[in-house]
């Protein structure tokens, strides 16, 4: 029998309310944690004081930093502390979070998953790479992302699109990075086909018989702008211009008052539907309930829900940008995400029935290709041979 090895995760980007990163470790640390265990190792998982894990395994040693998961400059400072004493003598320290503090870890190996270096291309070409990041977060995210590359003995990407970018910004050799993409969570995003459940969610959110979904907080990065102008730019409402339900966070709304201006006018804002954080439980119906799933972002690590609305059935416009072409293949309708044009020549092509039927059945078949269960069996794959 090989020798137990000793596994160290950092997963403090979980929180009471979760998207990306925090997305990321809810679904993948319930299917890796058996996967470890039963490969004999010898677990310690790190949380935010805040952080709620819908799991709990014996064997399995929980501890949390005295601090919010949103508190990053806390975060920041306690990590330097916390994390050496925690990963001490680990065989490998895995961080989920693209970060590795920067006092010394001493963990025999180190592995990070890196989602995406937007935030860093951000500070270095804020024009190219729009966002409205805090200072304090830019100034975290750049010295611990810089070293979780620099020291980490292999590095994870969700994407081949982030593994490039990694490679080409940090001259990284490829050799040093592994792909292994995200899942899809297919016991909850799935075809739905009650109709009483589907018109109780309606009911719930006060929605129209017909709607599009946009998934995301309303921020520069994800472009919601996009969807705003091309609704603006029409003088006369078209047909196929459904109301559209915004879902996702909105505590840093007032960072974008010239959206919020727009989504006021009175031509406008019956077509906008503002929902803020809905219920975890919810956001699968809401898919199922879309009649299409619009994702403009103009960059992404993965863009994980295009796979999720595909998997529930819903056709999906999206940004023929970064990693997007790369997850929905050919089963989305693609548009320039700097063009309000292309988004309503799609929106006008996925309400006929041939290619709204076509969209629907490619997605299906896409989103088959992608589970947590394959994404946690590749790392654990990782992690082992890295420990040895």
């Amino acid at each position: 029998m090989s020798r137990s090895q000793k596994i160290v995760i950092y997963a403090a980007g979980i929180g009471p309310t979760n998207r990306g990163i925090g997305q990321y470790a809810i679904h993948l640390l319930p299917r890796l944690l058996p996967k470890l265990q039963k490969r004999n190792c010898r677990i310690t998982v790190i949380l935010s004081r805040d952080s709620h894990l819908p799991i709990s395994l014996p064997g399995v040693e929980f501890k949390r930093l005295p601090v919010l998961r949103d508190k990053t400059v806390q975060r920041f400072l306690l990590e330097q502390a916390f994390l050496p004493m925690w990963g001490r003598k680990a065989d490998v320290f895995v961080s989920l979070e693209s970060v590795l503090p920067v006092m010394p870890l001493p963990a025999k190996r180190k592995l990070t998953v890196v989602h995406d270096i937007h935030v860093i291309r951000h500070v270095k070409e804020p024009e190219k790479y729009p966002e409205d990041y805090t200072f304090q977060y830019k100034t975290w995210a750049k010295i611990t992302t810089k070293r979780a590359v620099k020291s980490s003995d292999l590095i994870i990407s969700v994407s081949r699109f982030s593994k490039e970018e990694i490679h080409d910004f940090y001259q990284v050799p490829l050799s040093k990075i592994i792909a292994v993409p995200n899942g899809v969570d297919h016991e909850r995003f799935r075809v739905l086909e009650d109709n009483k459940t589907l018109e109780w969610i309606k009911k719930k959110y006060d929605l129209p018989s017909r709607y599009y979904l946009y998934v995301g907080p309303i921020s520069t990065k994800k472009n919601l702008a996009l969807i705003v102008q091309a609704y603006a730019s029409l003088k006369k409402t078209k047909d196929f211009m459904l109301p559209v339900l915004v879902v996702g966070d909105t505590r840093r709304d007032r960072l974008y008052g010239s959206i919020h201006s727009d989504l006021k006018r009175e031509e406008l804002k019956k077509l906008f539907l503002l929902s803020g954080f809905v219920p975890d439980l919810d956001l699968p119906v809401l898919f199922s309930a879309a009649f299409a799933f619009i994702y403009p972002s103009l960059y992404e690590g993965f863009g994980l829900p295009v796979l999720e609305s595909m998997a529930c059935g819903t056709p999906v416009i999206a940004a023929r940008s970064s990693s997007i072409p790369e997850v929905a293949g050919d089963a989305a309708l693609l548009i320039n995400p700097a063009d309000p044009e292309s988004l309503l020549n799609a929106m006008e092509k996925i309400h006929t029935k041939k290619h709204y039927e076509t969209l629907k059945k490619k997605g299906l078949e896409r989103a088959k290709l992608f589970s947590w269960e394959k994404t946690a069996g590749q790392m654990a794959d990782v992690i082992t041979s890295l420990g040895i």
